[in-house]
């Protein structure tokens, strides 16, 4: 015995089976605070970790030579939360040049991507006054690195900050 299935029912069966395999194909991909590759991850980290450690220094000595010569690339972009980007050594030297004598920082980094010659890397930025009898009180930033690798050696192609802090739990 046949049973006639009308067309409309037969769109409809179709589309109750397709639509569910559509929101799910169209649904953003997530990327986890891991690459795929373990190595890969820790190398870069490992990388990242020194140059932070440099940044670290060049504040404490008031140096701002190794923040625009060897932390940045020479065509790199901060924006932060006053939202006026600056592009170039010479704008990281105007920058940083008042900064380094003001401030001492510290980089926690929170959250890292890697996959082959880039990754990002998100981070606390703390800063404090190198001056103890200053009245201002340290702050923090919350801060995106983007770093790229160039021929062999990570360098810092940018980043962009906002007052804030993880919860580093």
């Amino acid at each position: 015995m046949k049973f006639p299935i009308s067309g409309a029912a037969m769109a409809l069966a179709l589309a109750a089976a397709w639509l569910p395999a559509c929101a799910a194909a169209q649904q953003p991909p997530q990327i986890g605070a891991v690459s795929a590759m373990p190595d890969e991850l820790a190398t870069f980290q490992a990388a990242t970790s020194k140059l932070y450690a440099m940044k670290e220094k060049a504040f404490a000595q008031g140096d701002v030579d190794p923040i625009i010569n060897r932390f940045y690339a020479a065509n790199a972009i901060s924006v932060g939360p006053e939202g006026k980007p600056y592009e170039g050594r010479a704008a990281y030297a105007e920058n940083y040049s008042k900064i380094v004598q003001t401030y001492n920082v510290k980089v926690e980094p929170i959250h890292a991507y890697v996959n082959g010659n880039a990754g990002w890397e998100w981070a606390n930025f703390r800063v404090a006054p190198k001056d103890a009898a200053s009245t201002e009180k340290p702050f923090s930033f919350v801060i995106l690195f983007l770093w790229a690798k160039v021929n062999g050696e990570w360098v810092c192609a940018g980043d962009s900050y906002v007052v804030g802090e993880f919860k580093n739990d």
